[in-house]
């Protein structure tokens, strides 16, 4: 009995010891954000903002940027953080999301639409509307191996961590059904590795170099008749379900295992001959529609553009305000400056178009940059609007993460296939950020440029492109807070050991998760760009010195993305 109740009071103390740790950490974070926006505070009052009190509230204001001073030093916190919680108030008054198909992305769409209209009354303001198809699941899906003359029923859950199985988006429809079940060999990323699935139920691992969509496709074209992916378990990460998203002409009804699972299948199939059935209920909707927005400065030659985007919607479970509020609203800051300046009279108009774009539904796909660039090679595309007239893609996509890092585009990652004169001139871009981070004694570092965010079809397109990015569900290393510390001073180096944005796609990712003092260096960085681009005497050879290689973007196009791609699941 004694024994017992000694176990028992162990127990209870490592309990005790686990739950204070977790308070601990969750105050260090909290301590970490509140110190670094605090000492940013004084930084900015120190040059020359006014604070005023207001009872127990101080507010900073701001005057309007000066009409003769440069695009860089245009760029405030103050006007940057109005933004973003006009983005969080219509989240609020939306159920907490920004998602398209919700009220919150239709008046994130017009709140961008009005702002513009009214403030950069000297750009050119456009809609691009388009179509996506949308659905539901309807019950609970079910999937039952049958081996060995015993059925064995997976459990399915939308909390993914304690699924078993859940549906891939775009998924068919399929009443219970039998299927016999074979293992695709090696990832399923080489044709060879479907020989053998025709009529079957394929079960492929996540991985590999090709995407969800691509193993689909193969799995359509040798004839599988169902698609059940699992987890690889290489890391912790990786062993419960994912969200996978197929092409939105997929006609196969398919499933994302966990690794547990996945494993179970394997060994039945490898033992004896195996079985599953499977059902999924689905309701197709009408597609609806919704819109990317575009803004164009007057001035600048027409086939010679510089693109500015970054998208506009959140995911479901949040309201998005670092992902993507953060890029969104920086890019509005940077064109209602620009046109400020250029209203001014005292500000060098630029020789190259300005095109500021918001992209809808980066969130299921890059859809609507992916959209954009394929009407831009479409051949009835006017004079300004083809591919052709497009110089470089820059891409804003999470700027103000609360752990963040000061992240560059790595042109020199791009992936493999990237037109050679696309891949230098990015590699410029890359180099060109990296020089003012250092010429402003500001730690930097660079981040993977495979395509995983709206610059993607761009320059697979042969297109340069470039961008900053600060970070998502990266850890920060001891290496990197040393680093941050040292040129920022200290406390301000952030937390080794965590994740960079702790309320990545989560409903915790609100104006107080945005870390002001990164946020605004980065948006400097990204207005510093467009400036020095703009001034270059000559930008396409700047770009291409060697020429520029144009490539048309595949009809089926798919992004490598984090979100498609298997190996980062």
């Amino acid at each position: 009995m004694c024994s017992v109740v000694g176990s028992f009071v162990r127990i209870l103390i490592l309990f005790a010891i686990g739950v204070v740790l977790l308070i601990v950490s969750i105050a260090l974070n909290a301590a970490t954000l509140s110190t670094i926006n605090k000492r940013f505070d004084e930084i900015k009052n120190a040059n020359g903002q006014t604070t005023v009190s207001i009872g127990s509230t101080t507010r900073t204001t701001t005057q309007p940027p000066s009409s003769s001073g440069n695009l860089t030093d245009s760029i405030r916190i103050a006007d940057l953080m109005y933004h973003l919680n006009e983005l969080q108030r219509i989240a609020n008054d939306a159920s907490n999301t920004r998602a398209i198909g919700t009220r919150g992305f239709s008046e994130t769409v017009n709140y961008i639409y009005n702002y513009l209209a009214v403030n950069a009354p000297n750009l050119n303001v456009v809609r691009q509307p388009f179509l996506v198809k949308n659905f539901t699941v309807k019950g609970n899906p079910i999937l039952i191996l049958s081996s060995g003359g015993s059925n064995r029923t997976f459990t399915y859950s939308t909390n993914l961590a304690r699924s078993d199985f859940t549906y891939a988006n775009y998924s068919a429809p399929i009443a219970l059904t039998e299927f016999n079940l074979t293992v695709v060999p090696n990832y399923g990323c080489d044709p060879a590795d479907w020989q053998n699935v025709a009529g079957q139920a394929a079960l492929v691992v996540l991985g590999g170099i090709c995407t969800f969509a691509e193993k689909g496709e193969l799995a359509n074209k040798y004839n599988a008749s169902a698609l059940l992916y699992y987890n690889h378990g290489l890391t912790t990460a990786s062993l419960a379900p994912v969200i996978a998203r197929l092409r939105q002409v997929n006609t196969l009804p398919a499933v994302c295992l966990s690794y547990a699972a996945g494993q179970e299948l394997v060994r039945a199939a490898n033992m004896t001959s195996a079985s599953i059935w499977l059902q999924i209920e689905i309701e197709n909707y009408p597609p609806f529609m919704i819109e990317n927005v575009c803004a164009n400065t007057k001035e600048g030659n027409i086939n010679e553009t510089i693109v500015i985007g970054g998208h506009s919607d959140s995911v479901p479970a949040g309201p998005g305000i670092n992902d993507n509020g953060s890029g969104a609203m920086a890019i509005l800051v940077l064109a209602t400056n620009l046109a400020r300046l250029y209203q001014s009279g005292n500000y060098i108009k630029y020789k190259y178009r300005v095109r500021f774009c918001w992209w809808a539904a980066e969130e299921i796909g890059l859809v609507g940059a992916i959209y954009h660039a394929q009407q831009a090679q479409n051949s009835s595309a006017i004079i300004g609007n083809r591919l052709q007239d497009y110089l470089i893609n820059l891409n804003y996509d999470m700027l103000g993460s609360p752990n963040y890092m000061l992240g560059v585009y790595n042109g020199s990652s791009a992936k493999p296939g990237t037109p050679p004169s696309a891949r230098n001139g990015s590699i410029r871009i890359s180099e060109t950020f990296s020089s003012w981070f250092d010429r402003n004694n500001l730690p930097w570092d660079y981040t993977d440029f495979s395509g995983r965010s709206d610059y993607g079809p761009f320059l697979a397109a042969g297109i340069v492109a470039g961008g900053l990015f600060s970070g998502a569900d990266e850890t920060k290393t001891p290496e990197q807070r040393a680093r941050y510390e040292e040129k920022l001073g200290l406390g301000q180096g952030g937390l080794a050991g965590a994740i960079l944005d702790p309320c990545y796609h989560k409903a915790c990712d609100t104006t107080d998760n945005i870390n002001q003092l990164g946020y605004e260096k980065m948006v400097q960085a990204a207005a510093y760009m467009l400036e020095y681009l703009g001034r270059l005497d000559d930008l396409p050879t700047w770009l291409y010195p060697n020429g520029r290689q144009t490539t048309e973007l595949p009809e089926n196009y798919f992004p490598n993305s984090d979100y498609f791609r298997d190996v980062d699941s």
